[in-house]
């Protein structure tokens, strides 16, 4: 499937619009996007998106980081001073509300000020849990044994080989030996409170490993009938090493080619479906 460029884009909504002809099983539906091609606010859109494209491929960088500052200081002086007509009329146009605002916005892309103000950290967050996901397990203990408050917490999938035990009823176990964590666990009544660190499962530290392959066969996105995207593949020839960044789904990963420009990665038949394509195309 050919991609438009952004120049010709325009034009080729036009040239749509022109090619309509009338039919009489379909007459709404024509009229209707003979409506939807001839509205000025689309054409108006592809527009904007052609300016839009032109500018993103320049990467134009902000002569300035403070537009609304400078304007301030620039009317601040110009009320300070007797002024002529000219400077009257400029004056009055930097004070208009939407010149300012659209300041504000330009300084606001320009300083990529786009995150959000996040409220302070409380005062009793423990930094040694930073960047760590923490599980909360709550036991209830009535008078049954030790052993089996523990066996419990396996069986029911509360606790998992390998978890890391910080904190037992807000005491802190991280340097402590195992009898004595198993000393505090007896002497607790009620509920009891653990505070975990889960282990990493193996399926996740595979998923997270970086995985490359080298191409047995040729793939172009463009002949395959089968991808849900045919924009979103990645092209690749034989011998062309691939880093695979995501198995997630089973059918189609999302990969890269290795020394390529083009950091994006793109869709590539997982490893299962291009092996079930060539059986089945082997009974046929």
């Amino acid at each position: 499937m050919p991609v438009l460029s952004s120049s010709g884009l325009h034009e080729t909504l036009a040239l749509l619009t022109s090619q309509l002809r009338p039919d009489s099983n379909h007459k709404e539906e024509m009229g209707f996007l003979r409506d939807v091609f001839s509205e000025k606010s689309l054409s108006y859109l592809m527009k904007i998106h052609e300016k839009l494209r032109h500018y993103e491929r320049q990467s134009p960088t902000p002569v300035l980081h403070s537009a609304a500052g400078l304007v301030e200081d620039v009317i601040e002086e110009l009320q300070t001073a007797p002024v002529n007509n000219d400077e009257k009329e400029l004056l009055q146009l930097l004070s208009t509300p939407h010149l300012r605002a659209m300041l504000v916005v330009h300084d606001t892309v320009a300083q990529k000020n786009f995150d959000p103000v996040l409220p302070p950290l409380p005062d009793n967050f423990d930094d040694d849990f930073d960047e760590e996901s923490v599980k909360i397990v709550r036991l209830v203990k009535n008078k049954e044994p030790l052993a089996n408050v523990n066996l419990l917490t396996i069986f029911s999938g509360l606790v998992h080989v390998g978890d890391e035990l910080r904190e037992v009823n807000g005491i802190t176990v991280l340097h402590k030996r195992p009898e004595e964590i198993s000393q505090i666990l007896a002497q607790s009544q009620g509920s009891i409170t653990l505070k975990i660190i889960p282990a990493i499962k193996e399926e996740d530290r595979l998923k997270d490993s970086k995985v490359f392959m080298r191409a047995l066969f040729c793939y172009n996105p463009k002949e395959d009938r089968a991808i849900p995207c045919q924009e979103a593949g990645l092209p690749f020839k034989r011998r062309h090493v691939l880093e695979v960044v995501s198995q997630d789904d089973p059918t189609w990963w999302q990969a890269k080619r290795v020394g390529d420009t083009n950091l994006r990665a793109g869709l590539i038949p997982s490893k299962q479906f291009q092996e079930s394509i060539r059986e089945n195309a082997g009974l046929l």
